[in-house]
């Protein structure tokens, strides 16, 4: 009878560090790690079975797969995200965040997930198509704690910001002419022009990057959480290299935002 070689455990450990692959530790079998998302579309959605997906539902429990944990996903409005990781009450965040200087202040990031910029939407008809519109006079909602709302109130373009909670709230509020245009991540505003009431809106102007608009977005953990950055980074690396995030991206996402 073949007798297993004792050098095999060596040889595929050695493998694996090659490889960029370590081995998650082991989680308690009653631990389950928070994760929250944002509950926006693409980035979350409800399906027909009302099943929560999304794009960053999907990348979240790749994650999880790979660092082999269980893990309770949860969508919450954007400002309720980072409240939770201020209070330290989640233990990471896939949720469209920017990796700001100031935000690193607050929080610890992985490598990013995805790139992302900013556009305006109004109602069509209504804008020179290309052209970014002259803010003075006019009313732009955008969500509250958002780097659309810093960059909206710190300017001084004579328009009023309209601050809401709820991204899809303050994208209703276009079509309901509560606002004249909304200031939103531009995968967001492109997801609503592929829907039915989008027909009634149009993006106004170039996709925008300056002052914070676009970037880099990143999983954010609380302060103090190194361990688990460190295995979500490695379990991030591990989706892009297998294709998992590809195939996941393409199922919603009008692009590749990598």
């Amino acid at each position: 009878m073949n007798r297993p070689t004792p050098f095999r455990p060596f040889a595929i450990l050695w493998l694996a560090l090659l490889l960029g692959v370590t081995a998650a530790a082991p989680a308690r079998a009653d631990e389950v790690y928070r994760v929250v998302t944002w509950k926006m579309a693409p980035y979350t959605m409800v399906d027909d079975q009302g099943k929560l997906t999304g794009f960053e539902v999907e990348i979240a429990r790749a994650l999880c797969d790979t660092m082999g944990i269980r893990c309770e996903i949860t969508a919450l409005q954007f400002p309720e995200v980072l409240d939770l990781l201020d209070r330290n009450a989640a233990d990471f965040a896939v949720a469209s965040i920017l990796k700001t200087p100031e935000r690193m202040k607050k929080y610890l990031f992985t490598d990013r997930h995805k790139r992302s910029s900013s556009s305006y939407i109004g109602r069509a008809g209504e804008w020179t198509l290309g052209v970014a519109p002259d803010l003075a006079g006019k009313r732009v909602s955008v969500t509250r704690g958002s780097k659309q709302y810093d960059y909206l109130t710190a300017k001084k373009f004579g328009c009023t910001v309209v601050i809401y909670d709820d991204q899809a709230e303050a994208l209703r509020a276009v079509l309901d002419r509560r606002v004249d245009l909304a200031l939103a991540p531009t995968a967001v505003t492109v997801h609503l022009l592929t829907s039915a009431e989008g027909e009634a809106l149009e993006v106004v102007g170039d996709p925008l990057t300056e002052s914070g608009l676009g970037g880099e977005s990143a999983i954010a953990l609380p302060l103090g959480r190194e361990e688990l950055r460190d295995r979500v980074n490695m379990a991030l690396r591990a989706i892009l290299a297998d294709g998992r995030y590809d195939a996941i991206s393409s199922r919603f996402l009008p692009f590749r935002m990598y």
